[in-house]
């Protein structure tokens, strides 16, 4: 274990550390002296707005002690009995006590705002609360002359008695506010000046000290970095000839010997490597042609792996939609009992349809092929086709589509499980790449010999050269974003079809919209053709029903 060696002021940890701590120092100054100057501003252009508000309400208990003045007035000349003129009064006056209370609040606030300047400047704003008092007890001097005079020219007297006296109280009150006001102005600028004086000076000091830093630490570490990196670099590209002045007493005095005694051991140790490469040249030869054998066979069987659970594991996503979805409907409020059997029927029609494609899963793992065996039986590929509208019925109308069906007994021999279960993938692609209130037509005939199923869309189709590359594995059209579409299902769909002798083709754009249909996109057309049942009867009556 290596011995952890101390350098003292000679560390470069410390020289560092020394430096970033005095540029932090400085940093912290500057964000209380920022903090500080923003606090401060704020209080004192408080303190304008408060003595502004003052002399506001002020001017308004002038106005309205004025107003007061007049209707006495205009009611004397009036020869308006003195019951009026009083009730007149009244209504004024209190407008007058509201502007004294706003005041009283007003000045009550600036003394205990002057708290924190000192007791000179809250005795000084306490004694405004004096001429306040003084002002407020001649008004009722006033108030009380007026109700009682009984002639206009005792009222004009006691009015002119009123100006003369509270006139001057209201003009030094209003000039004092305009002083605290101007002071207050005046000390905002004086902050302002004197901030960014200070801020220019710790700029100027951060500047410096950062030049400082970078010159005495910063550059001289750069260059012996870059010699270490440049050592380093021989060293890996084979060149062992190196030797590093050590001159330093500290730690990258201790590095350089590091790197000269590494340099040293590698070309001692490189003699014996060299002998050894011949003869592990040879094992790793013949171990590599023995591993390429075994990973391609490893390649082989996962790739089968991968491509069979993929499709199966498609194949179970369906019914568990449909189930999914009946059961949204069967939980939902108001949902009557006829409609909660009816959604619970589909739901053990599909649990059971699930419970058969798990079977399929089973077989398929014990089975030394990996391939999933389907019957060879007569069926309606009509009543196929019917059952999958009907599973697809709540997914359509989740998306506000329509499904239009028109079926003609189509009878052929395969699987009919697995026949409704494409027609099924192939609905579900359909709603998924339609817009809302599009429609879907679903329909069957028998066509030259053959049974022919055919389902139409109003999405966005596909663009040229896609039509092909989406029936591959894991393949999606061009226009379809992540975690939409059946690439997985076209190419299940494709190969069941084609175990029942079948086809698959798609056209896009569609060749005509579905029935009812504007086709406002591409569209696509998918057919599915199977070779008809022989004997069987076919072109059977057409059955159309519209699904929501």
């Amino acid at each position: 274990m290596t011995e952890k060696v101390k350098y003292g002021l000679n560390s470069l940890r410390f020289r560092l550390v020394a430096g970033a701590l005095v540029i932090a120092l400085v940093a912290v100054f500057t964000g209380l002296l920022a903090a500080y100057g923003a606090a401060e501003t704020v209080n004192r252009i408080s303190q304008s707005v408060a003595a502004q508000h003052r002399m506001e309400i002020l001017s308004s208990l002038s106005a309205r002690i004025s107003d007061y003045a007049v209707v006495g007035v205009e009611a004397d000349g009036a020869n308006v009995p003195v019951e009026v003129r009083n009730a007149r009064l009244q209504s004024q006056a209190e407008l007058v006590d509201e502007a004294f209370e706003r005041m009283e609040k007003a000045l009550a606030g600036a003394v205990e705002e002057s708290r924190s300047m000192g007791e000179t400047e809250q005795m000084r704003r306490a004694t405004r609360s004096l001429v306040l008092a003084r002002m407020k007890a001649q008004y009722r001097a006033l108030r009380r002359s007026l109700e009682e005079a009984d002639s206009g020219k005792h009222l004009r007297a006691h009015l002119d008695s009123f100006a003369t006296q509270f006139s001057p109280l209201l003009n030094e009150a209003i000039a004092d506010e305009r002083r605290d006001r101007d002071a207050a102005s005046r000390s905002v600028e004086e902050l302002h000046d004197l901030m960014i004086y200070l801020a220019v000076g710790a700029g100027v000091i951060a500047i410096a000290l950062v030049i400082l830093f970078y010159r005495l630490l910063i550059r001289p570490l750069i260059y012996h970095l870059n010699r270490v990196a440049v050592a380093a670099s021989d060293i890996g590209s084979g060149d062992l000839d190196i030797d590093l002045p050590v001159t330093r007493r500290d730690e990258l005095g201790a590095l350089f010997g590091v790197i000269n005694s590494m340099a040293e051991r590698l070309r001692q140790r490189r003699s014996a490597v060299d002998s050894d490469r011949a003869q592990l040249n040879e094992t790793i030869a013949t171990r590599t042609a023995e591993l390429s054998e075994a990973n391609g066979r490893l390649s082989l069987i996962d790739s089968e792996r991968r491509r069979f659970f993929a499709d199966v594991g498609h194949e179970l996503r369906t019914p568990l939609t449909v189930i999914l979805a009946e059961s949204e409907l069967a939980l939902k409020e108001g949902v009557n009992p006829a409609e909660a059997v009816d959604a619970l029927s589909v739901i053990r029609s599909r649990a059971v349809r699930l419970n058969r494609r798990i079977d399929d899963l089973l077989r398929v793992a014990r089975s030394e092929t990996g391939q999933v065996e389907l019957d060879s039986r007569p069926f309606d590929v009509a009543t196929a086709a019917e059952e999958a509208v009907a599973d697809m019925a709540p997914l359509a109308k989740r998306h506000d589509l329509k499904i239009y069906t028109a079926f003609e007994a189509a009878p052929t021999i395969g699987d009919a499980d697995w026949c409704r279960q494409v027609i099924c993938g192939l609905i579900e692609n359909a709603v998924k790449h339609s817009p809302k209130g599009a429609v879907i037509e679903v329909s069957t005939q028998v066509t030259d010999g053959q049974v022919e199923l055919v389902i139409l869309d109003e999405g966005e189709g596909l663009v040229e050269g896609d039509v092909e590359r989406v029936f591959g594995r894991f393949a999606r059209g061009a226009r379809e974003v992540m975690g939409s579409g059946f690439g997985v299902g076209l190419a299940l769909a494709r190969w069941v079809v084609d175990q029942q002798s079948g086809s698959i083709e798609i056209n896009s754009p569609a060749p005509r919209p579905p029935k009812g249909g504007t086709l406002g996109g591409r569209g696509a057309q998918v057919v599915v053709r199977l070779p008809v049942q022989s004997g069987a009867q076919v072109g059977a009556q057409t059955r159309k029903v519209s699904n929501g």
